[in-house]
C-alpha cells in the first residue's frame, strides 16, 4: 500500500522541531543582519563611485576618493552623505 500525500502534508522526517515553529527570525521582526545589509549596500553602492568606504570601530564611516575624504558619525551620516552625491537613492 502506497501512502499519497497532499499539497499540504508534509513528507516523512520533515516536521520542524518545536523552536522551529516559533521563530522570530521573519519580517515583522528586525535583526541586526538587516542593518548590516544596508550598510553593505550603501557602501557597495559608493564603491561603483570610486569610493573607499571604511568602517571605523564606533560605528563612524570614512569616505575617501582623489585623497580626499569625508567623516560620517554615523550611518545615517553616510547614507545621507550618499544620496548628496546622487549614488544612493533614499
Amino acid at each position: 500500500m502506497t501512502t499519497t500525500h497532499t499539497t499540504s502534508e508534509k513528507g516523512h522526517g520533515c516536521d520542524p522541531v518545536p523552536f522551529q515553529k516559533n521563530t522570530t527570525n521573519n519580517l515583522d521582526f528586525p535583526t541586526s543582519e538587516r542593518k548590516a545589509k544596508a550598510i553593505s549596500t550603501v557602501t557597495a553602492q559608493l564603491a561603483l563611485h570610486g569610493h573607499a568606504v571604511h568602517a571605523m570601530v564606533c560605528g563612524d564611516f570614512l569616505v575617501c576618493k582623489y585623497g580626499m575624504s569625508y567623516y560620517a558619525q554615523d550611518f545615517d551620516a553616510l547614507q545621507a552623505f550618499a544620496v548628496k552625491l546622487g549614488v544612493h537613492h533614499a
